[in-house]
């Protein structure tokens, strides 16, 4: 798969992990493209590491943890312990490293397991 330079973001603050960074972005450009050979990369990175950025006041928005990664595309976010991540205002933007548990293309939901100290907010209303 080709990832355009559009769609690499840099990754803010809170790691550097290049690997979940590059798995992240592979997985919202196959998000995009939705071509078999996209889908097939992106089943083979189920249990990789990833590692996303996104925003919690734009539909669609989820709950507690989960993000709106652009395009249409949720991201839900599983955290093990359980607990409320969100930080005091109405609106923020997060980024969150964790494991792939799964991808549906058609509902545009990446779902990933983490833990609460891998979830961080990078700007805060």
């Amino acid at each position: 798969m080709n990832l355009r330079a559009a769609d690499l973001r840099v990754p803010a603050y809170f790691t550097n992990e290049l690997v979940a960074f590059t798995n992240g972005s592979a997985v919202v450009a196959a998000m995009r493209a939705v071509d078999e050979q996209s889908k097939a990369h992106v089943q083979s990175l189920i249990g990789a590491r990833v590692l996303f950025q996104g925003i919690s006041y734009v539909l669609p928005n989820g709950t507690n943890a989960d993000l709106n990664l652009g395009s249409g595309i949720l991201l839900n976010v599983e955290l093990n312990p359980e607990r409320d991540v969100r930080p005091g205002g109405r609106m923020w933007r997060a980024e969150v490293v964790g494991t792939l548990e799964g991808v549906d293309f058609q509902k545009r939901i990446i779902r990933i397991k983490t833990r609460p100290e891998c979830w961080f907010a990078l700007w805060v209303r």
